[in-house]
């Protein structure tokens, strides 16, 4: 007598374990690339942001004898004639810039930061902030540095370091 055998439909155990094992190493490997992706794009925005107060700066010294503002004096002198509601553009993070302090000594240049919560760029809150210095003895025609600090992994970064020398 021979037993008969049910087509039986599904998976066994070892396919599945296989897919399961397949679909965790595509992900171990995607998912770090991706996540560099954002950071990239993020990064990319905080440059697109200091080309936009770059040009505010120059339009401010088109406009007032070849004088750039004082670093102190970033946010009120850029105010609503030179940037777009009046205000540094907001980081891609989401936060918005609205103040302006000195960063810490071991920041090159000793660059005034201006960051949502008002300190230099640090610690992983400050991605997106905007540094701007100019020399104390500055005159017409002068230098400044412009840098936008992005993020790396998690930990803040230069993005972006603009010089007009």
């Amino acid at each position: 007598m021979q037993i008969k055998k049910k087509d039986q439909e599904g998976f066994t155990l070892i396919e599945l374990l296989v897919v399961v094992v397949i679909i965790g190493i595509l992900a171990s490997v995607a998912v770090p690339n991706f996540m560099g992706a954002q950071d990239k794009a993020k990064n990319s925005g905080v440059q697109a942001n200091m080309h936009n107060v770059q040009m505010s700066l120059e339009q401010y010294a088109v406009d007032h004898s070849s004088l750039f503002p004082d670093s102190d004096k970033l946010i009120s002198a850029l105010s609503a004639d030179y940037l777009a509601s009046g205000k540094l553009p907001p980081t891609p993070w989401g936060t918005q810039q609205n103040q302006a302090v000195q960063a810490t000594a071991s920041a090159a240049l000793n660059k005034t930061w201006a960051t949502g919560s008002g300190v230099a760029p640090t610690a992983v809150t400050h991605y997106g902030a905007v540094g701007y210095v100019l020399p104390p003895t500055a005159t017409a025609n002068d230098r400044y540095d412009l840098t936008g600090t992005g993020k790396k992994g998690d930990q803040a970064m230069t993005a972006i370091w603009i010089k007009n020398y």
